[in-house]
């Protein structure tokens, strides 16, 4: 189940970059969100169906649900507006995922005490190393 979960989300990903980039460049990128998000709460809803575990309380929400929503908003406009700028679907994804773990993993040690090893230092310098082979011209 592990590993299943991270090739759920692989999934998840590949579909989503496929579909955002051949969004029409004449949609109002705000519209198209909001058709995506209104299709994702219907799905989620019936998911609600699909896997009955789990609180359904509005008292368990915090304000983590306005920051997730906020950074939600944040990947979608900021991949859809770079696809229309031109960027590749292929370098996209990567570049952001690196700047991304950069950024998260002294947070994750600030924040919650993540301890990072070695190894994942140095694969953090080998991503941020073949980053810039791909991105320079």
């Amino acid at each position: 189940m592990y590993f299943t979960t991270l090739l759920v989300a692989v999934a998840g990903s590949v579909t989503y970059h496929l579909s955002l980039k051949r969004l029409p460049d004449t949609l109002n990128p705000f519209f198209s969100l909001a058709v995506i998000y209104s299709l994702a709460l219907l799905i989620s809803l019936a998911g609600m169906a699909l896997y009955p575990a789990g609180s359904r309380s509005l008292s368990q929400l915090n304000w983590s649900m306005l920051g997730a929503a906020l950074g939600i908003l944040g990947i979608e406009v900021g991949f859809l507006l770079a696809y229309r700028a031109g960027w590749s679907v292929g370098y996209t994804a990567l570049s952001a995922n690196v700047l991304t773990t950069l950024l998260l993993l002294p947070l994750g040690y600030l924040l919650y005490r993540e301890q990072p090893t070695l190894a994942r230092l140095g694969g953090m310098l080998l991503c941020s190393g073949g980053m810039w082979l791909l991105l320079r011209r």
